[in-house]
């Protein structure tokens, strides 16, 4: 497979890959020698330094034998001799355990042969040493201290031999574990550098490749942009690579043909653009004219609404002073048939008062009677008494004259009450019909007032309808007059259009095909023009016809500013 046949993401990919392995291998070689050298360090350490230490301990313990026995032949005392002896003994048992841990710890035939050596110089000194115990529990000390000399001496000088056989042994084995270590750390030191040389040797070798097919293919692509650039379209661009670069110049080979048909139509479309923008020049103008018409035939129907809102406002303000009389009268008429109301409680309260007066009447006409009767009876015994009862018929003529004058007073009294009572009941007869008739006339009132009310507010809203109307209309004619501008605007566009698709046209030949020759710009001047400022004559507004004092002018909303980016609207 071919380096450059693969993708940039590929490429990249397995240039970074290979750095991680490169990276991988030379920290596992790193990591495999440091663990060979911890390793030596650890044997060198369990088999060689503490194996050293073992020794130099089993030498101290037969020293600390060698003194005691000494100390024990010198010793005069009992209980000092049998604490030498425990001593000895002790110290006996610490020499024979670190004699069996340095056994145990040897792995070569040349250490287990020191460790014999030493086991036998152990017994040989053991055996004197016995002889010595024997004497010295004899106690006979000259025959121990010869035996110490003569025998004892020379074998604990054997044992001594035998241990310093045994550590020197023990170093050299030492120094060769270290010169094995450092061998393998030498070793592994040329591996690892090996290695990352080769890495790095591999990994510039992928880089340059990238780079190289990276700036290739980004020479081509920008060589096809600067032609794109300069205008040059239709090149034969090569797309066959398999990588992201390939994409590229693939879709630049698209753009390239895309740009080549779009420069195409672009430039047949400038051309009609430039035609169509002459012929909506001209029927703008046509339509502007029409619209002012429009606009001078809706100033007149504003100027008409604005009179027909202020006769409708005077309507309604008639119609609302015919509703404050209406309800004054009202108001008169339920004050009146209030006042009748009480007249005719006033007259039968009269009535009844009449009536009760007529029977008092009747009351002192009949005690007149009884009284009459009492003073004939009187005038009667008196005439029977004589001489002695003619003064008290005197007095009974004179209460019966009284008392018929009382009767003929209340008589007449009741005749006048009578005729008052009569009088009154025709009276509140009168009054009881006069309310009614009022009642009547205040409720065909109330029904005039509702009337006038009702068309009082149907004017309010004549009146505000008809002036909603006037100020759509006024709108209208504001817009009108609006869309007048706008359409002097859209000729004075449209003509600048025509201009710029002329302007298009000499633009576009800037691109050619890689075929052809350049097309040359044209050296005529396009002249720029700015969209003229519209300016739109003030339309005659005409007279409105005079309007009724009585009526107020309705004023006329100010048309709405609307200015465009340029400030170019003016009202009319």
């Amino acid at each position: 497979m071919n380096f450059s046949s693969l993708s940039i993401k590929t490429r990249i990919t397995a240039t970074l890959a290979l750095l991680a392995l490169s990276m991988i291998v030379v920290g596992v070689l790193g990591l495999n020698g440091m663990g060979g050298i911890v390793d030596d360090l650890s044997d060198m350490y369990e088999r060689r330094v503490r194996v050293v230490g073992t020794l130099g301990d089993l030498q101290a313990a037969e020293l600390d034998r060698q003194a005691l026995i000494s100390l024990h032949v010198l010793a005069d005392d009992a209980e000092k001799m049998k604490a030498i002896k425990a001593e000895r003994m002790e110290t006996k048992s610490r020499a024979a355990a670190l004699l069996k841990e340095y056994a145990d710890k040897q792995s070569s035939e040349e250490g287990h042969q020191s460790a014999r050596n030493i086991a036998d110089a152990e017994r040989a000194y053991q055996i004197v040493l016995d002889e010595v115990d024997v004497a010295i529990a004899a106690n006979d000390d000259d025959v121990a201290s010869k035996l110490i000399v003569d025998k004892l001496d020379p074998a604990f000088d054997g044992l001594h031999n035998a241990l310093q056989d045994a550590s020197k042994f023990q170093f050299k084995r030492a120094e060769q574990a270290l010169a094995a270590a450092q061998g393998e750390y030498s070793t592994n030191r040329t591996v690892v550098i090996g290695a990352m040389v080769i890495a790095a040797i591999a990994a510039a070798a992928f880089a340059i490749m990238l780079l190289r097919s990276i700036m290739s293919a980004l020479g081509v692509a920008v060589n096809v942009a600067d032609k794109i650039a300069n205008g040059e379209l239709g090149h034969d661009i090569p797309a066959d690579r398999g990588d992201e670069f390939g994409a590229l110049l693939g879709s630049l080979k698209r753009m390239d043909g895309k740009l080549h048909d779009i420069v195409n139509g672009v430039r047949g479309a400038s051309e009609a653009v430039g035609g169509a923008a002459g012929q909506l020049s001209k029927g703008n103008d046509d339509l502007s004219q029409r619209t002012q018409e429009q606009a001078s035939a809706l100033e007149e129907t504003a100027s008409s609404m604005e009179e027909m809102t202020a006769t409708v406002k005077q309507n309604a303000d008639n119609a609302r002073q015919a509703n404050q009389l209406a309800t004054s009268a009202r108001g008169q008429a339920e004050r009146g048939g209030s006042v009748v109301q009480r007249a005719v409680s006033a007259m039968t309260e009269i009535n009844g008062s009449s009536r009760k007066i007529a029977d008092i009447i009747s009351v002192i006409d009949e005690i007149a009677f009884q009284t009459n009767l009492l003073a004939l009876n009187a005038a009667v015994e008196a005439a029977r008494a004589g001489e002695q009862g003619r003064g008290f018929a005197v007095v009974a003529s004179e209460v019966r004259s009284l008392a018929q004058r009382s009767a003929t007073a209340a008589k007449e009294i009741k005749d006048l009450i009578n005729d008052s009572v009569e009088k009154v009941s025709v009276g509140s007869s009168l009054v009881d019909e006069s309310g009614k008739v009022l009642s009547e006339i205040m409720d065909s009132v109330k029904k005039v007032s509702d009337i006038v009310a009702e068309i009082a507010a149907a004017s309010e809203e004549q009146a505000s309808g008809i002036e909603q109307v006037n100020n759509a209309v006024t709108q209208m004619d504001d817009t009108t007059q609006q869309n007048a501008a706008l359409v002097e605007e859209a000729a004075s566009a449209a003509k600048s259009m025509e201009q710029q698709a002329q302007r298009l046209i000499s633009e576009i030949g800037f691109f050619r095909a890689a075929s052809q020759a350049r097309f040359e710009r044209s050296q005529q001047p396009v002249v720029e023009t700015a969209a003229p400022t519209a300016t739109i004559k003030q339309l005659r507004r005409p007279a409105s016809r005079p309007v009724r004092a009585a009526a107020k002018p309705v004023s006329r909303p100010a048309p709405m500013a609307k200015a465009s980016g340029d400030d170019t609207w003016q009202e009319f």
